[in-house]
């Protein structure tokens, strides 16, 4: 009986133990850490844009600014394509006005 009590009392001090193995959270938010755990570069993407924003600064992911560097004609088809088809992103979504009133850019 006094050695079931012996292992219970270990058990139960052993869980009170900390294990000190903790991540600071610029290491959880980098790409790096976010690949290794199995998380898309889209994740990534809108991690960035959300801590950004918190932040007060702008981000623009690869895609953004590959999107911001083409030609009128591309740029015009792809607004098309993203008017025609919702499910394609337009970017307009992290860096829009939040204004109370609608305007054409809204439809």
């Amino acid at each position: 009986m006094k050695i079931k009590l012996l292992l219970i009392a270990i058990i139960v001090l052993s869980l009170q133990i900390q294990v000190n193995a903790a991540i600071s959270v610029d290491k959880t938010l980098s790409q790096e850490y976010l690949q290794n755990n199995g998380y898309s570069k889209q994740i990534y993407d809108t991690v960035n844009v959300g801590r950004a924003r918190a932040l007060g600064q702008e981000f623009y992911s690869s895609e953004e600014l590959e999107y911001q560097r083409a030609k009128a004609p591309v740029k015009l088809f792809k607004r098309f394509h993203a008017y025609l088809d919702p499910a394609i992103d337009d970017y307009s979504f992290y860096h829009h006005d939040n204004t109370p009133e609608p305007t054409s850019r809204d439809l």
